[in-house]
């Protein structure tokens, strides 16, 4: 009874593929619309080089378009985000991927180890969505008060810091790594 309990247990992990699927393909569906969204946007970028467009219809157009091509980096790296999810759950709860294993680009993107490696791979990548969002929200913005540009230089110094602080303990991971290595 015990032996088909724990067999039952461990295959129960196999419930992560359902993740894993729908991840990738989410992904996969986000890079596919968005590279779509992209080719629009850029038809509507040569249609600024009509010498007899007005020059404020001009400036609607490229505006909009830069409001857009931001939004669209967003959608590119949470398409990312989705990837790097459904590959780091297939390698922490199946088996690892060999065709990534024999692939050196992967070291840099994929490898999972720990859940802690993939929430610090993760929210690495959460992080340059906020700062796509702020630079975007940042450009938006119609300051109408000192207030406003203080607010804007407070979110900027913020993500400053946050870089600042994702780097760093990125870098000791590094050093250690190479210390222990030694």
């Amino acid at each position: 009874m015990r032996r088909w309990f724990e067999s039952a247990l461990w295959s129960s992990r196999l419930v992560v593929l359902l993740a894993v699927i729908t991840a990738v393909l989410a992904g996969v569906a986000l890079f596919l619309v968005i590279g779509l969204q992209t080719f629009g946007v850029l038809v509507n970028m040569f249609h600024c080089i009509d010498p007899t467009m007005a020059v404020e219809q001009r400036e609607t157009i490229m505006s909009e378009s830069i409001i857009r091509l931001i939004t669209m980096i967003d959608g590119y790296l949470l398409g990312a985000f989705m990837l790097i999810f459904g590959f780091g759950l297939y390698e922490l709860f199946l088996a690892q991927i060999q065709e990534a294993k024999a692939s050196r680009m992967s070291a840099r993107i994929l490898r999972v180890e720990s859940l802690e490696d993939l929430k610090s791979r993760l929210g690495k990548v959460i992080l340059i969505i906020l700062i796509v969002e702020t630079f975007k929200d940042g450009f938006q913005v119609r300051t109408q008060s000192p207030l406003d540009v203080l607010y804007v230089a407070a979110s900027i110094a913020l993500i400053g810091l946050a870089l600042y602080l994702t780097h760093s303990s990125g870098s000791e991971k590094t050093k250690a790594g190479s210390d222990a290595r030694e």
